[in-house]
């Protein structure tokens, strides 16, 4: 193998394969980057893997672009972050050349003689299911749909199956739903086509946002090729320069269907960032074991306030669009609502459906699609009623 890359260009892309490459591992070979150099096919294929996920980047030989030259076919393994170190510091086009089982790395007067793996030992995840269901998705939409949701997923593994976003294709959309059964995230958007059946598979929540780094958010053009198996899924985009596979989780996601109410009593309209402001002023002192709010609704505005019994007492006021009718108090995480509003990224206008002080609340942005719900605690030091409300 011999190609010559664009130490800026080569230097992104290891910069995104690293984040699939895990920090801790006892799989040695997990930890390197396959390099495959293609002379016949124009391009070079580079690959990282985790037990749970693969990520392809490749970059072509075009006419219009000096990203790469490739001069012999080849591959080599090489350890992924110390070649990202050595590559950052390049200071010209890098040339990689493979000699028996070495592989020399020059730029400049600069020489590397590094010693890698054999090729052979690395084999990428990859998804094998037979059966599939393949939508086209705007690389936005799909940014959207992970950050809306991937926030809600449990963190602890006391329900593993809590821990992954629940996708679903179904009649030309594509869903997501998250909970860790305090609060719930919900979104949906189109699908530009799609191809077989309705299916739906449950990927874990941090693989979601590695890919969501990943993927061309502000490209409102660039259509994603999402492909839901039954164990796992693959998406590719960029004329398949980037190709991630993703497994899914066992198990059976519960019906969260019937916990968001079809009416609320209460509907308050309020500007998003003044809230997230508010709340996240008054979380400073909140309690760090409890991480509680009160929520005071009232038909002329909205009061934040928490209390620390170590530091005091934080309060802010706010003005809403929309009131309520009579005056309504909640005691909430604050933490939930602040996770809940950053999610929210670009609305302008939130709101809030209550049914008491008692039962969960509920965030939707004004005139997009979207869900969250939010559980209320109880005043007593018991929270089993309303940890319930939402599992």
């Amino acid at each position: 193998m011999k190609a010559t890359f664009s130490n800026i260009d080569l230097e992104k892309l290891l910069r995104q394969l690293l984040r699939v490459v895990p920090n801790t591992t006892n799989k040695v070979v997990l930890k390197h980057v396959l390099i495959e150099a293609k002379r016949e096919q124009d391009r070079v294929d580079f690959y990282v893997t985790s037990e749970d996920m693969s990520f392809r980047r490749t970059l072509f030989v075009e006419a219009t672009s000096t990203s790469v030259q490739i001069d012999e076919s080849g591959s080599c393994l090489l350890p992924a972050k110390e070649v990202h170190e050595i590559i950052k510091r390049a200071n010209g086009p890098v040339t990689l050349e493979t000699q028996k089982e070495r592989t020399v790395m020059m730029f400049g007067k600069t020489k590397y003689d590094l010693a890698g793996l054999n090729p052979h030992l690395f084999t990428p995840y990859g998804n094998t299911d037979e059966q599939v269901t393949q939508a086209q998705v705007l690389a936005p939409n799909l940014h959207r749909l992970i950050r809306r949701t991937s926030y809600a997923a449990a963190k602890n593994l006391v329900r593993p199956i809590l821990t992954g976003v629940n996708l679903a294709v179904v009649d030309g959309d594509l869903s997501a739903i998250a909970t860790d059964a305090l609060r719930l995230a919900q979104f949906t958007v189109p699908c530009e086509e799609v191809s077989g059946e309705n299916r739906q598979l449950v990927i874990p929540a941090a693989l979601l946002d590695t890919l969501a780094a990943a993927l061309p958010a502000s490209d409102d053009d660039e259509e994603v090729t999402f492909t839901l198996g039954t164990s796992s899924c693959t998406v590719s985009w960029g004329d398949d320069a980037f190709h991630m596979a993703l497994r899914g989780l066992e198990g059976t996601y519960p019906n969260t269907a019937r916990l968001i109410p079809e009416r609320t009593a209460h509907c308050i309209v309020i500007e998003r960032q003044g809230l997230l402001t508010a709340c996240e002023r008054v979380a400073i002192l909140s309690e760090a074991d409890q991480q509680r709010a009160e929520f005071r609704f009232t038909p002329s505005g909205l009061t934040v306030s928490a209390t620390s019994t170590q530091y005091g007492y934080a309060e802010e006021t706010l003005e809403t669009i929309q009131g309520t009718k009579d005056p309504v108090e909640l005691l909430c995480n604050v933490h939930y609502w602040i996770a809940a509003l950053k999610a929210m990224e670009g609305v302008q206008k939130v709101e809030i459906g209550l049914n008491g002080s008692m039962h969960p609340c509920l965030l939707r942005p004004v005139d997009e699609s979207g869900t969250s719900l939010i559980a209320t605690v109880a005043r007593s030091s018991a929270t089993t009623e309303n940890q319930r409300q939402v599992s």
